[in-house]
């Protein structure tokens, strides 16, 4: 991966990676099925554990097309989800640094979709 287009794609992952990092400070496992149901501490614990796997996914499958078509489509369904969360009571994300990494990685994401499918 060395193409300014894989240079945008592996900025979508840095993106939506600090996305969760802010995640965990937001308390993001509140508004998940199964670990919202646990107990805080148990919950944070299977939430930070669980990006491990996931991270490890993410850079193995980076330079398959197929995958990046489907992550930056998670990024934008994801961007939505958020949108459509906003008022729920367990919802954190309110300040300005949270709608960045969250709504920023949608057009960067949307961009590195529409270069990949010309």
């Amino acid at each position: 991966m060395t193409s300014l287009n894989d240079i945008l794609f592996l900025t979508v992952i840095a993106w939506i990676w600090a996305h969760e990092l802010d995640a965990v400070q937001k308390h993001e496992w509140r508004l998940l099925p199964g670990l919202s149901s646990l107990n805080d501490l148990l919950a944070y614990r299977l939430f930070v554990l669980l990006h491990i796997p996931l991270l490890v996914w993410i850079v193995w499958s980076a330079p398959n097309p197929a995958f990046q078509i489907g992550f930056n489509v998670f990024v934008i369904v994801h961007g939505g989800l958020h949108w459509l969360l906003r008022r729920h009571p367990k919802y954190e994300f309110h300040d300005p640094l949270s709608h960045l990494l969250i709504f920023g990685a949608v057009p960067l994401a949307a961009l590195h979709l529409a270069i990949l499918m010309v």
